[in-house]
């Protein structure tokens, strides 16, 4: 097992820290469905103690991420498609309001750091950076929730979407020189709508694209069926 490991903030308490890059490998799919973790090994690879790895453990089951089960150890929990689709669900109807007032009123400002991003993406697309890629997506979507005074409702959807968002990572890992022009189109259309504020077509730009995560299911479910609960192999989680 080899972590993404990042430098731990000012003021982030070691959970917090213990957490966040946790989290962090598991959207990166470098924790994969069904692997078995170590608190240990985790630890050791973080420099801390094993309490804080294990209570983010913890914390993470209790969101469904990850699966303690007595006396076997604890397992990355597969992707339910179910949760997929709630995700979809709420990023659709958020994201549907939110383009509303955004195309009724956005800051300059806020366009300039939109087409910064881009600039970004751009750039990810050029080198097939697919993880960087991923989370210029984030920051996007992001800044348009922010420059609508949503920020914190963005949050949530975040927190509620890592069945979602590891889909949208496999996606991009097996189709990146595909998905990667196709979804950088989509966040050109979705600015000019902004720009143009043209609410009939932003609403139906991001249903689009927020839908686009189960246009390869079936190819993912046959490359990496134990990744999927009900899949092949699911005897364990």
């Amino acid at each position: 097992m080899k972590l993404e490991i990042s430098a731990k903030r000012s003021q982030e308490s070691i959970r917090a820290y213990a957490l966040r890059i946790i989290h962090k490998n598991l959207l990166k799919m470098n924790l994969v469905p069904g692997m078995a973790l170590s608190e240990q090994e985790i630890a050791n690879e973080l420099h801390i103690s094993r309490t804080p790895v294990r209570e983010a453990f913890i914390r993470l089951a209790h969101e469904n991420i990850l699966v303690i089960l007595p006396q076997r150890g604890t397992y990355v929990e597969k992707i339910a498609l179910e949760q997929v689709a709630e995700s979809m669900f709420l990023r659709t109807t958020m994201e549907s309001e939110v383009m509303k007032l955004a195309c009724c009123s956005f800051p300059t400002r806020n366009i300039d750091q939109l087409e910064a991003c881009l600039e970004l993406q751009r750039i990810s697309l050029k080198q097939k950076d697919y993880p960087r890629f991923f989370e210029q997506d984030g920051i996007f979507h992001g800044s348009i929730f922010a420059a609508c005074g949503k920020h914190r409702i963005w949050q949530m959807i975040e927190q509620a979407s890592l069945n979602y968002n590891r889909l949208r990572m496999m996606n991009l890992a097996n189709d990146g020189e595909n998905e990667m022009p196709m979804l950088f189109k989509h966040h050109q259309n979705i600015l000019t709508a902004i720009k143009q504020a043209d609410i009939e077509a932003g609403r139906s730009l991001i249903n689009e694209h927020v839908g686009k995560v189960f246009s390869n299911l079936d190819d993912l479910k046959l490359q990496y069926p134990s990744y999927f609960k009900g899949g092949t192999e699911d005897t364990l989680i």
